[in-house]
């Protein structure tokens, strides 16, 4: 019997730090953790960030790419890029840099400007490629389009999947708004009838970045007896609003 969940791990692309995956394959389909534009000369060496916005789209890529590779995966296998730039204003030329090193348009593509990444970079990305020679670009594309699409915070089921967007935690600080909203997401998927292993990704926004040992203790305790879904991790005040932690989540149906 195929595992549900397959991690991917390479020393070829920056490692993940935290409890997550730098690549899951389940459902059918690639998931990527979020990678930032600094160039990686040997494994375990991560240079400062690019400066340059062209320079880092590309590199932030051939990190994707990596995973990509670790995965057995061609770039014609990817479907859906996610770009969360901190420089205003830069879409087409980010989705022109896409294009070129993937060699066309992914069906889908999510944008979205925020105000920090990780290691203050120019931009962080992740993307999801077909992994199942039976499912087509296009069908994945179809699966995953509801994500991030609206914040109601009501279960959507596509595909193989379950998706949550916008789920918020409120607490005191980081710590207690995420325990408060991972005992949230732990009742939701229970609801659908299962549990932490089932999730493939997550997609964060924080209110502020000084905070996030808070959250990555927060998930150590939730799943350290788990394959760890990937994550993107951004600091959005802009989305999180009133709350200290805003997220999507994507899990597969049980």
């Amino acid at each position: 019997m195929t595992a549900k969940k397959v991690r991917i791990e390479t020393d070829a692309a920056p490692a993940s730090t935290g409890f997550r995956s730098q690549g899951l394959v389940a459902g059918g389909i690639l998931f990527t953790a979020g990678q930032i534009g600094a160039a990686m000369p040997e494994p375990g060496v991560l240079r400062e960030p690019s400066a340059e916005m062209g320079e880092s789209v590309r590199l932030t890529l051939g990190h994707l790419d990596q995973v990509n590779r670790a995965a057995g995966l061609a770039r014609a296998n990817v479907f859906e890029v996610s770009a969360f730039p901190k420089t205003t204003g830069s879409q087409d030329d980010i989705q022109q840099e896409i294009a070129a090193f993937v060699g066309f348009a992914p069906e889908l593509f999510n944008y979205h400007e925020v105000f920090d990444v990780a290691m203050h970079a120019q931009i962080e990305m992740d993307w999801m490629a077909c992994a199942d020679p039976a499912l087509s670009r296009g069908q994945a594309a179809e699966w995953l389009r509801p994500l991030g699409s609206a914040t109601t915070g009501n279960a959507i089921h596509s595909g193989a999947f379950v998706i949550w967007n916008g789920l918020r935690g409120h607490g005191a600080d980081l710590g207690a708004a995420s325990h408060a909203l991972l005992i949230d997401l732990k009742a939701r998927l229970e609801a659908e009838g299962g549990g932490f292993d089932d999730l493939v990704k997550l997609t964060i926004y924080l209110h502020a970045f000084e905070p996030y040992p808070l959250f990555n203790d927060a998930t150590k305790h939730y799943f350290a007896d788990i394959i760890p879904p990937t994550r993107s991790v951004l600091v959005a005040p802009d989305f999180t609003g009133d709350a200290k932690i805003m997220i999507d989540v994507v899990a597969l149906k049980p």
